[in-house]
């Protein structure tokens, strides 16, 4: 029987089961195939399970997956997600074999739209000996706030949680004991913020077949360095494990890595799948980030190593995303689909958000994408300004300061928003606020259950803990892009 990487499809029959046993190392599957009818539930009473004869299998929790009619797909899914929509995701992990000294876009590779299929998330665990430092309490309503998110998001896709070896890989098993589609991965590293020090995958379609690499960025945690030089707050004064790890999730799962000369994170660029990148002028053009570079240089940088046609540069992000992270795009603005964008919107002319949004606005209506079309334009109304307490300022060690980690000080402006939301296979998991943010909350559910259609479920999650530390739910998720 053949391996499996994450998870690449196997021929079989109609009326197949397939069990995977996947590791909590290097993620690859080992597989037995159950003669049983597909309507039968998994694990089916007679049918034969072999454990994995790869010693560093330390899990033996079966997953299913399943191939109808050629499409392959992972399918261990929540019973609430319409099984019948998965099934025409192709998914698989399909590494692309390239010579990485030339460019991703000289080899024909793209950074698909985050809307098209994954082969799951990537998450980071927030317990190790920074935790303290970034988040109150020690991390704990911090873990529960990524648990939470992680559930979620686990209902649509599988959900794969980094996490410190040792107790923090424990104490998160512990966590997800319960949720079959998330698998704990021990990998080292400083905090969870994934989508700023992971990777970006990117693909090419070869004979038929979409191929998948992987950019890794020369993370240096939000141009600490630079911020520090300038006697700026800087996020924390370690961030090597993260560095690492961000290179990691490619290479675990056997993906190329191209290593990209810019200091980047995640967070800061949105892309359409069809060769169109929106960025902030704030984040990228903010003198700690590269500071040899002119704006054509990080352009040229960018769409070689994304393969991009255009790059649309947004004037600010989020109030309140000034003092570190520097308005990434993924708070302010982010692509539904290619030729639709939804944008952070108040209408209160007193506050400093609705200039910014009516700039950026302006912006969007005055250009086109790289294909020539108009953007179409989706308001999603921000909450009501959101401040951190001083109960919540008073709850992180008072040495963070002193160690070099960011001041989390009360009756500062926080950067709420609910562009700041993740998409899933067929699901869209946003950030609520609940308090005076209530109505917000239901009617940005509304708004984006509107503008992604009925393919998807649009689901909300409470997460002012994550907010708490100026990011949210897409700042720490990152997709692991499909190949077929």
């Amino acid at each position: 029987m053949p391996i499996c990487e994450l998870c690449q499809a196997l021929v079989i029959l109609p009326g197949d089961i397939i069990f995977i046993y996947q590791t909590s190392r290097r993620l690859k599957m080992e597989t037995t195939i159950a003669r049983q009818s597909l309507a039968t539930p998994a694990s089916p009473a007679g049918a034969v399970l072999r454990k994995p004869s790869n010693p560093l299998l330390k899990s033996t929790r079966p997953l299913q997956a399943a191939r109808l009619e050629g499409k392959a797909i992972c399918a261990s899914l929540s019973t609430s997600v319409n099984a019948a929509a998965v099934a025409e995701r192709p998914v698989s992990a399909r590494p692309a074999e390239v010579d990485t000294t030339k460019t991703p876009k000289q080899l024909g590779f793209t950074m698909p739209g985050e809307f098209e299929p994954h082969v799951g998330c990537w998450m980071g665990w927030p317990e190790s000996d920074d935790s303290k430092y970034l988040w109150r309490e020690g991390g704990q309503p911090a873990r529960q706030a990524y648990a939470n998110v992680a559930k979620a998001i686990s209902q649509f896709e599988p959900l794969f949680m980094i996490a410190n070896p040792g107790e923090p890989a424990a104490n998160a098993r512990r966590v997800f004991s319960d949720s079959p589609n998330v698998t704990v991965v021990e990998i080292p590293i400083n905090d969870g913020w994934t989508r700023d020090w992971g990777p970006s995958c990117i693909a090419r379609d070869v004979d038929g077949h979409r191929e998948v690499a992987g950019v890794h960025w020369d993370y240096d945690c939000y141009g600490a360095p630079g911020k520090i030089a300038q006697g700026r707050p800087a996020m924390m004064p370690n961030w090597d494990k993260d560095v690492a790890a961000g290179r990691a999730l490619l290479t675990t799962n056997g993906l190329p890595v191209f290593e990209a000369p810019l200091h980047l994170e995640g967070g800061s660029i949105h892309s359409d799948g069809q060769g169109t990148l929106v960025v902030t002028e704030e984040c990228l053009l903010d003198p700690s980030r590269n500071p040899h570079l002119d704006k054509a240089g990080i352009e040229n940088i960018l769409k070689e190593y994304l393969g991009l046609e255009k790059i649309i540069w947004l004037w600010r992000g989020m109030e309140g995303d000034t003092e570190v992270v520097n308005g990434h795009v993924d708070n302010m603005c982010c692509f539904i689909r290619p030729g639709v964008v939804a944008l952070a919107w108040s209408d209160n002319e007193d506050d400093p958000q609705h200039e910014v949004g009516v700039r950026n606005l302006e912006i969007l209506n005055s250009t086109t994408d790289a294909r020539g079309r108009k953007l179409e334009v989706v308001k999603v109304h921000c909450p009501p300004p959101l401040f951190r307490t001083y109960k919540e300022a008073a709850g992180v060690d008072p040495e963070h300061i002193t160690k070099g980690y960011c001041p989390r000080l009360p009756g500062v402006r926080m950067p709420a928003t609910y562009i700041n939301h993740y998409a899933a296979n067929g699901g869209v998991v946003v950030p609520q606020f609940g308090g005076a943010a209530a109505e917000t909350d239901r009617l940005a559910i509304e708004t984006l259950q509107k503008a992604y259609g009925d393919s998807y479920k649009v689901v909300g999650v409470k997460s002012r803990e994550v907010l708490l530390n100026a990011g949210n739910i897409h700042c720490i998720t990152q997709q692991h892009v499909a190949g077929w």
